[in-house]
């Protein structure tokens, strides 16, 4: 585990499709100071409006985590504040001319291997984690997040779908493991019966095969491709809690555990525990 906060040693570039808008967007990643943090700026819209990646700027939920401040948006952040998080990334500015960044393969390998590729550099700050003295718990329906102390970043998850092809599947990620092998590449996905309320919606406007999985009552649709791992599904919830876990503005020193999980229940997750802290009485 870094100890020293980090950024990137060179600007990494990146185009494609958002997910949901489909729109075309290039997002550039650039090197941040320290304390800077982790930044978002819409560079197509007049006086280029910008806000840090917190829970406090999330206006939206829905199939992804959506950030903004007054008419500015940020679509689907999830996957590559995941990336950031997995690389121990503290600061930088991401500049986009669109609303959502590309979705890629569904995965998080691209911004993985993109900024790896960019070189990784410590800076002379210590990190600032967020840490707990007790545990915490969140609940909802059939929902559970837990928060309590460790010495290191660790997640126990476990998805339940009560469906042929997925079913129960559970695994853990502990700070210094791969995770450009174990996390990154597991993809999005979606059930067959849910496309046409999303396309109602409005959403997965630039979902395909190609960058994401669909999952019918036989298997999967995605053609010539098995899965990239048996639990691939299990994973990529571990990708998402992970990018918004991110959103406290801190790198997390603790260990979570989490049961069905999803977007929405991450932040109300983030929100309470917050409102805890607040709350708590001062010795």
């Amino acid at each position: 585990m870094a100890d020293n906060q980090r950024t990137i040693a060179q600007p990494v570039m990146i185009k494609g499709v958002g997910l949901h808008t489909g729109r075309k967007c290039k997002a550039v990643v650039l090197p941040a100071a320290e304390n800077a943090g982790i930044r978002f700026v819409r560079t197509d819209l007049p006086g280029a409006p910008s806000f840090s990646a917190h829970v406090k700027n999330v206006v939206d939920v829905v199939r992804g985590t959506t950030l903004g401040q007054g008419d500015a948006r940020v679509y689907t952040i999830e996957h590559v504040l995941s990336a950031l998080s997995g690389l121990e990334i503290d600061n930088v500015t991401i500049e986009m001319d669109e609303n959502e960044p590309p979705v890629m393969d569904g995965s998080a390998r691209t911004f993985i291997e993109q900024i790896r590729a960019a070189g990784i550099v410590d800076q002379a700050a210590p990190k600032n984690y967020f840490t707990v003295n007790a545990p915490f718990e969140y609940s909802a329906n059939q929902t559970i997040i837990r928060i309590e102390p460790s010495a290191t970043f660790e997640i126990d998850c476990e998805v339940d779908y009560n469906h042929p092809v997925i079913s129960k599947q559970r695994l853990g990620f502990i700070r210094g493991e791969d995770y450009g092998q174990k996390i990154a590449p597991a993809r999005t996905f979606c059930f067959d019966y849910e496309i046409e309320a999303l396309k109602k919606n409005g959403l997965a406007k630039g979902g395909s095969l190609d960058n994401a999985i669909v999952v019918g009552p036989e298997g999967i649709y995605n053609p010539g491709e098995a899965l990239r791992f048996k639990d691939e599904f299990v994973r990529h919830k571990i990708l998402d809690l992970m990018g918004d876990l991110m959103l406290l503005g801190q790198p997390l020193k603790a260990k979570i555990t989490a049961q069905r999980c999803g977007h929405g229940h991450n932040i109300k997750f983030l929100r309470a525990l917050l409102a805890s802290r607040e709350a708590a009485p001062v010795n």
